[in-house]
């Protein structure tokens, strides 16, 4: 049956391909079978709030599909449902193992397919679950997050949490679909509209000005979710991204740019994460790395006055958090310790050079240079007068 939705499809690497459009979310069984992916098992991954939303939509969807295919002298394949706890707790070793025991007690051998449907946590979660059961069985992404939709589900890179950090045990593992259906945003809050909307802020800083202008300009639309600008928006985050993965699949180089922000980002995540929300301890870490990236001298100041300016404006945090009694400096130097990017004992980071462009690769910063950013964010979260900060 022939697609009734205006979707717009950007290739990412090998056969894995992004669909963007509005109310995908019915047809998706129908296009998983015309593009030949007809297995013995369907199991789909979610969260139960998602799944309150749209589970039974798609498990129905599928159902209408197994009919039309048993009609049409095929089979049906076998469609199984596990629902998750929401939120980042769930992302780790003990829920991943439960999956794989799920599924095997249901006998899904390598003719499976796992379908994720969520946000960061489930696509995560679910892309390594699918990297590693049977030694690695194809994954499609369903996205219902801003966040998800324009970064996580899009280039293969997936993982758990565990006591070190996060993201640190993992996979790559490219999706074959990711369907990113603008209907499915419809029934987020706005703080997790805004929040995934750093991660669209931050594309538009390290390679995009005209996608940052944008989103300078139209910040009251963008958190409306405005169809006349978010989709052009999120349409243009997902498809940078999908070209420096095509370029660095395996985060060699270019593609860990995309963890400006990350950096310290992540580290206050791991101290103050549930009480804040992964793309806001980005939104803090890509101004302080802008900060970092002034004091090596890389970055005009009135840059990183801009580049705040464009975080606040959706509402999002930009200085330090005041962190929990007994944590500080060192805590937070502890947690970029282990961070991905890492090399040779150096931390590295994406150095912006400006608004829209950035150093190709993550660059060694001196331990002394990223020692002074952060004291100075956090003598100004305890009030400190700026006058009695260290001046470097």
């Amino acid at each position: 049956m022939p697609s009734s939705v205006e979707a717009r499809e950007i290739p990412v690497i090998g056969d894995s391909l992004v669909i963007v459009g509005n109310g995908l979310l019915d047809e998706i069984p129908s296009r998983l079978r015309q593009a030949g992916m007809t297995p013995g098992f369907f199991v789909v991954v979610s969260d139960r709030t998602v799944f309150g939303h749209y589970g039974q939509r798609l498990l129905g969807a599928f159902e209408r599909e197994a009919s039309a295919a048993v009609a049409a002298g095929g089979r049906a394949p076998k469609v199984l449902k596990y629902e998750i706890e929401p939120g980042e707790p769930s992302k780790n070793r003990n829920v991943k193992a439960a999956i794989e025991d799920f599924m095997l007690e249901h006998r899904c051998t390598r003719d499976t397919i796992v379908v994720a449907l969520g946000g960061g946590v489930v696509g995560d979660l679910s892309g390594f679950l699918a990297a590693t059961y049977m030694r690695g069985v194809p994954v499609v992404q369903i996205p219902t997050s801003v966040m998800a939709m324009v970064d996580s589900s899009v280039g293969g890179k997936t993982a758990i949490n565990v006591p070190a950090g996060k993201n640190l045990v993992g996979a790559f593992h490219q999706p074959r679909f990711i369907f990113a259906d603008m209907m499915l945003l419809k029934t987020l809050h706005r703080r997790e509209v805004v929040e995934g909307l750093a991660e669209s802020i931050k594309m538009g800083v390290i390679r995009d000005k005209g996608l940052f202008e944008l989103m300078e300009k139209e910040f009251e639309k963008m958190m409306a979710l405005d169809p006349s600008v978010a989709a052009d928006v999120i349409y243009e985050s997902i498809r940078h991204k999908a070209d420096v993965v095509a370029i660095d699949p395996h985060e060699k180089g270019l593609r860990a740019t995309l963890n400006y922000g990350h950096t310290i980002g992540h580290a206050i995540e791991g101290l103050m994460s549930p009480e804040l929300l992964h793309g806001e301890c980005v939104a803090i870490g890509c101004v302080l790395e802008a900060d970092l990236a002034h004091r090596l001298g890389k970055l005009p100041a009135e840059a990183v006055t801009r580049i705040r300016k464009c975080f606040e404006a959706y509402g999002l945090p930009v200085q330090m958090p005041k962190l929990p009694d007994g944590k500080g400096l060192p805590e937070l130097m502890a947690k970029m310790a282990v961070d991905k990017k890492n090399a040779g004992g150096a931390i590295r980071c994406t150095i912006i050079t400006g608004v829209g462009t950035s150093i190709d690769n993550p660059q060694p910063v001196p331990q002394d240079i990223m020692e002074a950013v952060l004291q100075d964010a956090l003598a100004a979260a305890a009030g400190e007068p700026e006058a009695k900060r260290a001046k470097h």
